[in-house]
């Protein structure tokens, strides 16, 4: 009763908000096929058609891949050339694209570099930046300290590794949940998603948040087998040391924490007899003890290191607080508001509470009326959600980049002619295709709604807990959504087996 309650509950938002996700998507699909050349119209117009006859022949679409892989030689073959293929893109797109950017990732690498764009109050008040300060630090140190462009490019090869590596922990979750063939298509989806991608040229934490939410959904779906969790000491280390982790480099990501901590409960609750004694709480208290231990001397270590990176000097309790973030998400488009921020950042610490929730109730007060603010909502809902660009900014436009490196081939220069115009990404037609792919993975994730696992019910509580976090905090931009691409990608797996088990 308590497992269908709960899955009952997660519906009611997940349904309502993928369903505004997906006419969001949809109409900037439209939008994006208006600008389309003649050719590659047609080209759109037959990929559309080719997923129209999967869907009406899926019975035998579904025969066809489950005989491909029921091989493990031959699905282990298919991956690796697919992975192949993906780094040799990969190579080429970052000779093409690796370049000089702005804001976080230039104030960065700025900063490490010896040429600060800016110091130590920026950092103080960002202290989610300091991980990736710490990290980029150690390993421009680590390469002797080289030429900026030459650093640039490594990072950038750190970036494919950490796109790459959270691939794999995808597919390798799929493989286990759903099996073989179900993963290779949600394999598929992810590389066109995230894997092909300009953000490998952006050396920032978005792609850390990937990977490490790709390790996090691997190891509790290694710890779930049989419908039970059964959390083995070396797992629960593991994922106390990555929990941490996803904390100091994307703190909005450990929604994925409690959301298993959540299902956990409603799966004790469920099994009460079996689990509701002393034996089990003991075994509970142990498992609680292997966890804590390494996430808190995870963020101890953190910590230590944030305060004596050797580069700024960081002002403790000087940060930005949830208010504030609250009080932009809130106001106009809910996006970053530039004026509040300068304000908020240069009053006295003990004006700050006041001025966020005054700035807060003013924003409140401005919807006027409950319409005006369920507008609100679903607008910013698509505004989050609606583009596969996973833009810096709303429209097409995502990072500044400034490409420096001398292109090798005709294939680098294509890449550079494609995805970028006036020193911007721009995608100039490509994102058209791309987006197709995302509709499907929102439709396929509604589909999941019959499935009331507890796995799955971690997967839908993570993806809605995302989707509030940003409509109550700063968003107005889809590139939040990278640090919860891989629960949805696993969420949209059992929509594909929903949808082909019909």
């Amino acid at each position: 009763m308590i497992q269908r309650l709960s899955n009952y509950v997660v519906n009611i938002f997940l349904i309502t908000l993928l369903t505004i996700s997906l006419i969001g998507a949809i109409t900037q699909a439209s939008l994006m096929q208006e600008v389309l050349s003649s050719k590659k119209n047609i080209v759109y117009t037959i990929l559309v058609l080719i997923f129209v006859l999967i869907f009406i022949f899926r019975k035998k679409f579904n025969k066809l891949i489950e005989y491909l892989f029921t091989s493990k030689k031959r699905f282990f073959l298919t991956c690796i050339i697919a992975f192949l293929c993906l780094i040799f893109y990969q190579l080429n797109i970052i000779q093409a694209l690796t370049g000089s950017m702005d804001l976080d990732p230039a104030f960065i690498y700025s900063l490490i570099i010896g040429k600060p764009m800016r110091g130590s109050s920026y950092f103080s008040w960002y202290p989610n930046l300091l991980l990736l300060l710490n990290i980029e630090n150690a390993f421009y140190k680590l390469l002797g300290k080289p030429d900026i462009y030459i650093y640039l490019k490594s990072l950038n090869y750190v970036n494919m590794v950490l796109i790459d590596l959270g691939l794999v922990f995808i597919t390798l979750t799929v493989k286990k949940q759903l099996g073989r063939g179900k993963a290779f298509l949600t394999l598929v989806a992810s590389i066109f998603l995230f894997g092909i991608t300009p953000h490998i040229v952006i050396p920032y934490s978005d792609n850390w948040a990937f990977f490490l939410t790709s390790l996090y959904i691997f190891l509790l779906s290694t710890s779930y087998t049989n419908k039970k969790f059964n959390f083995k000491p070396a797992l629960l280390f593991c994922m106390g040391i990555t929990s941490a982790l996803i904390y100091k480099i994307k703190p909005s990501t450990t929604i994925s924490l409690i959301a298993t901590l959540l299902i956990i409960v409603v799966f004790m609750f469920k099994n009460k007899k079996e689990y509701f004694n002393f034996l089990f709480i003991k075994k509970s208290l142990k498992a609680l003890i292997i966890f804590v231990l390494p996430f808190c001397l995870t963020i101890s270590v953190c910590n230590y290191y944030a305060h004596n990176n050797g580069l700024v000097k960081i002002e403790k309790g000087y940060s930005a607080s949830p208010l504030h973030f609250m009080a932009m998400g809130l106001h106009g488009d809910g996006g970053y508001w530039q004026e509040f921020n300068d304000k908020d950042q240069a009053l006295p610490r003990e004006l700050k509470k006041d001025y966020e929730i005054n700035a807060i109730k003013k924003d409140i007060k401005d919807f006027r009326s409950f319409s005006n603010f369920v507008t609100f909502l679903i607008r910013k809902q698509q505004s989050n959600t609606d583009l596969a660009s996973w833009q810096r900014n709303s429209g097409p436009i995502s990072w500044n980049v400034s490409p420096k490196l001398k292109v090798k081939n005709h294939f680098q220069f294509l890449l550079r002619k494609v995805f970028i115009q006036n020193n911007y990404f721009q995608w100039n037609g490509v994102l058209a295709f791309i987006q197709l792919i995302w509709i499907f993975v929102i439709a396929l994730m509604t589909l999941s709604w019959k499935n009331d696992d507890f796995f799955v019910q971690i997967l839908k509580y993570t993806a809605i807990g995302g989707f509030l976090f940003l409509l109550l905090f700063e968003g107005d931009t889809s590139r939040y959504m990278i640090q919860y691409l891989p629960i949805m990608l696993v969420l949209s797996s059992y929509g594909i087996n929903e949808l082909l088990s019909e």
